[in-house]
């Protein structure tokens, strides 16, 4: 089992702390983020995380050269040309024949969220907020009576919405292949700014393998785009 995280975008409504450094190395508590990402991992004993970089790549490279978790990085030469969607693609070769999870690096969560999805069935799992006050910009998901997500979309009505995704999902290596396939799609009919969401939806309505997991109750999440955001983790996930 690994973990893929998407580190390579610019962290622009968060600077100026990201004039000169990564985004995911912007400390929460004395520590960079991506180091709360690994602490919720922990105990998964993961056999090797694999790390989309761009934007001061090397940074986050030099991070991890002390720490004994084994890494792969790679580099997204596009990260400021093309969209998250791309640079879940481009990790397809190290992740071929895998169990997976996928998180976004500015998602802080619990340990138990991250487990929660490893106690459900499917191929593709997703963690979902359940709430009924989503705007526009939330990416929202429909789901049919047994949970299975029917769509996947910011533009989903909020009022048809069942809840909203929040960037931690797993994959069985069936999953991934559905969910790389859908990507290669993407790219081959000019849609290279979208969001890998759109893959999960293009899988979820063509194969219906994609499964909504609810948060477990109270388990603290939260994702950092902005100062507000920062400041808000600060408080939440306070040692």
């Amino acid at each position: 089992m690994k973990a893929l995280i998407l580190a390579a975008g610019t962290g622009s409504r968060l600077m100026p702390l990201t004039k000169n450094t990564p985004k995911s190395l912007v400390k929460l508590n004395g520590k960079p983020m991506i180091e709360h990402i690994l602490k919720a991992l922990e105990q998964f004993k993961l056999e090797e995380f694999v790390i989309v970089t761009g934007y001061l790549h090397e940074k986050i490279e030099t991070y991890f050269a002390d720490r004994s978790e084994k890494v792969k990085f790679i580099y997204n030469d596009r990260y400021n040309t093309a969209g998250n969607c791309y640079s879940m693609l481009v990790a397809e070769k190290y992740l071929a024949g895998s169990e997976f999870f996928k998180i976004d690096s500015d998602l802080i969560f619990s340990a138990e969220i991250a487990a929660n999805l490893l106690a459900v069935k499917g191929d593709v799992r997703v963690t979902a907020d359940v709430k009924n006050d989503m705007g526009a910009e939330e990416m929202k998901i429909k789901i049919d009576n047994s949970q299975r997500i029917v769509d996947f979309s910011k533009e989903i009505p909020p009022k048809e919405a069942w809840g909203e995704s929040i960037g931690i999902e797993f994959l069985t290596s069936k999953g991934g292949r559905a969910v790389f396939t859908a990507l290669k799609e993407m790219m081959e009919t000019g849609k290279e700014m979208g969001y890998y969401e759109e893959a999960y939806g293009m899988v979820a309505r063509n194969q219906g393998i994609v499964t909504a997991v609810p948060l477990p109750p109270k388990a603290p999440w939260i994702e950092i785009d902005n100062q507000i955001d920062l400041k808000a983790a600060h408080k939440l996930f306070a040692d």
